[in-house]
């Protein structure tokens, strides 16, 4: 089953690529050897040009065969190849001038394709109930609508692979198979393709836009939230009881129970709502959260400004900040803090943490320049600053607008708004990386220009080829995912073991293993290992991503009781936008399509072993053979 699915995706990758010129390369060859009157060339030409058909059928029938009885996979050849033969004697001799042939190959190439979908289904579950792959939770069962045993349903069972009670690594690699031949076949993420940035409105007097030039909307923001932090500050430390939150016992909200937090409101608001929708707010919404409602930066600006004031003119931050490696080592390192010490657990200590993480930020504000926390140093940042490049939100310049501009106050800043926190420069921002949507440029450009847009695109569209990679970032992806797995782990053999031990090899491991994996598949792509190192980890973001929002939004997840279903949810996305991301990016990195195609083995099993650790973790399940 998976041969006839493998030969199948690469006839069909190949077609995509030659089908223009196919017809041409076969009249020429007949043309050829019509001058040369040889039949045996006819005949090899013709035999050729339709045997990928015959190998087809050969693998689909026996493939078939795993699943139904011969007999009725004979009858059913004999059926098709008997249609067959009417169809193409009716084509030959004309007697099917309305019918559109090149509509007609399409129809049955789509017809193919579901069939080679439920090959992969049923190829997948055969694996699992010999024990090769793990079992998996069963998404649903129709087998009271429509059994997949008799009648109907074992029909289609054996023509599209229909399963009543489909396995979640099924479902998983169903959705991963299509994305495949999906991005296969469209091109995605060829240069000047698969961005589709989007402004939103075509200047600056809509409401919209005239809501983000106000300039104290990012200073307001920012300071109520740093309020309603500072009560929730003062409710751990004192500690205060907030309605039903008398800090005794476990987190309890009625019926709602978070056994590794302790009942107090601090708790609830920061590790149950504020961490997993921060989340989710950056990848619908970029870092949205750093330029309009974090009040870390209200303090960081503050200090500096004090330090203006007695110091003169602010600093310049250190050559060794602009180091990619200072801002994830500090959410490294922050991580192995809140998980190592009773953060979660008790009000207080986790109080105590928010205030280091304030003082910090005022010492980094005074000693360095303007905007040195948020681009170097923040934990929370270091963390979103990856997420962001999947957001479908992005901030894109005009290009032709910025070129009439002389005065450049995107760049300089103006009295309204200082210049880019972040030392970007707006007029050719490509990246949402380090964007922190604090409006700055958009505020201090030009009315008559309206050159700064914000709009929507393909998310992750930068990391289709990918654009700007950056050496560290690309490394980070693929420590954060051994720092994730020591901290959302199942493993009793893992948590008889010392934390630190735990936490930094499982982190050591993992980049070790990405080195070695780039090393492998840098030859195979035909470039050299530092550029494999800078790019190939970007593919294996999603899955990060989702392996994050489980390891960190334990207790929330816990908290609500959807640890699984978000779990699987979560896994099955990141997988299978994780596989687009890899297609595309070795379709753009490597000297060839067939290189493309080599590298591609050594990624997907890392892919593939990544999501079978975590399904085994968070999804398993008995699976019974039903062959």
């Amino acid at each position: 089953m998976w041969a006839a699915v493998g030969v199948l995706t690469y006839v069909l990758w190949w077609m995509g690529r030659q089908g223009r010129s196919l017809t041409a390369t076969l009249r020429a060859g007949a043309r050829a050897a019509l001058g040369r009157e040889s039949v045996l060339a006819i005949v090899t030409l013709a035999f050729l040009a339709v045997f990928r058909e015959g190998a087809e059928t050969v693998l689909y029938l026996s493939a078939a065969a795993g699943t139904s009885p011969w007999v009725e996979v004979a009858g059913g050849a004999a059926a098709g190849f008997a249609i067959a033969a009417l169809a193409g004697y009716a084509i030959y001799t004309g007697g099917v001038r309305f019918l559109d042939v090149r509509l007609f190959f399409r129809v049955t190439t789509v017809v193919l394709l579901v069939f080679a979908t439920g090959l992969v289904g049923q190829a997948t579950v055969a694996f699992q109930a010999a024990g090769v792959f793990p079992g998996t939770i069963t998404v649903w069962d129709t087998s009271g609508l429509l059994s997949d045993t008799a009648g109907a349903g074992r029909v289609l069972r054996t023509l599209v692979g229909y399963t009543a009670a489909p396995t979640l690594l099924q479902v998983i690699f169903w959705l991963a198979f299509v994305a495949l031949v999906v991005s296969l076949a469209t091109g995605l993420g060829r240069a000047g393709k698969g961005g589709g940035f989007r402004p939103i409105g075509t200047g600056y007097e809509r409401p919209f836009y005239r809501a983000l030039r106000w300039p104290r909307l990012t200073r307001l923001l920012p300071a109520a939230m740093g309020l309603a932090l500072a009560f929730l500050l003062a409710v751990a430390l004192l500690p205060v009881e907030v309605g039903p939150f008398d800090n005794e016992g476990p987190l309890r909200l009625g019926s709602l129970v978070g056994a590794e937090n302790g009942n107090s409101l601090f708790n609830f608001a920061l590790w149950i709502l504020w961490l997993p929708l921060l989340s989710i707010l950056t990848v619908l919404l970029g870092r949205v959260w750093c330029g309009n409602l974090c009040p870390l930066r209200l303090v960081s600006d503050a200090a500096r400004s004090l330090a203006d004031r007695i110091t003169g003119r602010g600093s310049q931050a250190a050559p060794y900040l602009r180091l990619g490696w200072v801002l994830p080592a500090a959410f490294i390192l922050i991580t192995f803090v809140v998980k190592w010490l009773p953060v979660q657990r008790e009000a207080r200590y986790g109080a105590l943490l928010f205030l280091a993480v304030f003082g910090l930020a005022a010492v980094v504000g005074f000693l360095s320049r303007r905007g040195a926390w948020c681009r170097y140093f923040c934990p929370v940042g270091g963390w979103l600053a990856r997420i962001t490049r999947l957001s479908p939100l992005a901030l894109r310049p005009d290009a032709d607008a910025c070129v009439r501009c002389e005065e450049k106050p995107c760049l300089t800043g103006t009295a309204l708004a200082g210049r880019c926190p972040a030392y970007l420069n707006p007029s050719r921002l490509e990246t949402d990386r380090n964007c922190l949507k604090c409006w700055s440029c958009v505020v201090n450009c030009p009315l008559q220009h309206a050159s700064l847009k914000v709009g929507w695109r393909l998310p992750g569209a930068e990391l289709l080829e990918p654009r700007a990679p950056d050496l560290w970032e690309s490394v980070f992806v693929a420590s954060l995912l051994g720092m994730y797995a020591a901290a959302g782990h199942r493993s009793p053999q893992l948590a008889g073991l010392p934390w630190p031990l735990v936490f930094f090899g499982l982190v050591l491991l993992a980049t070790l293993a990405y080195a070695a994996l780039c090393a492998l598949a840098a030859p195979l792509a035909g470039v050299s290992f530092r550029r494999a190192v800078t790019t190939f980890g970007y593919a294996f973001l999603p899955l990060e991503f989702a392996t994050a929002v489980i390891a960190f939004g334990d207790d929330a997840l816990e908290f609500f009781g959807v640890v699984q279903p978000v779990a699987a949810v979560l896994l099955a996305g990141g997988f299978v936008w994780s596989v687009v991301l890899c297609v595309s990016i070795l379709r753009n990195q490597s000297r060839s399509p067939r290189r493309a195609v080599a590298a591609g083995v050594p990624i997907a099993v890392a892919l593939v072993t990544i999501l079978f650790v975590w399904l085994g973790w968070y999804a398993s399940g008995a699976v019974i053979d039903l062959t």
